[in-house]
């Protein structure tokens, strides 16, 4: 696994440890599916939320929400619709989030 695939997976950790400590069941990371892939899928009592999670280790290209292009949208907007499609689970509302991870000071990654 390169360094960056490591970095993103350790954003990808801390985000959903983040999400658990706000209340929220993480339901699947990394789901994959024909339209694209969803980093975190978790709910909120009857709130379902489409988590993208983007981690940098500077600001030399741009925050890291600055990644997510209208095409990373609809892929995301894609993906979503093709995972409630496909769940026996319905909820009241609906919500996408974008976790920035600033990891700047990493000096090393153990996964």
């Amino acid at each position: 696994m390169t360094d960056k695939k490591k970095i993103g997976a350790a954003g990808e950790a801390l985000a959903a440890e983040i999400l658990k400590s706000r209340g929220y069941n993480i339901i699947t990371v990394n789901f994959s599916c024909p339209m694209g892939e969803i980093d975190i899928v978790a709910s909120k009592g009857k709130l379902i939320a489409f988590v993208e999670v983007k981690t940098r280790t500077s600001d030399e290209f741009g925050s890291p929400a600055e990644a997510i292009d209208n095409r990373k949208k609809r892929h995301i907007r894609n993906s979503a619709i093709y995972f409630l499609e496909h769940r026996q689970q319905n909820y009241d509302s609906i919500d996408f989030q974008v976790m920035e991870i600033r990891a700047e000071h990493i000096t090393k990654v153990d996964l």
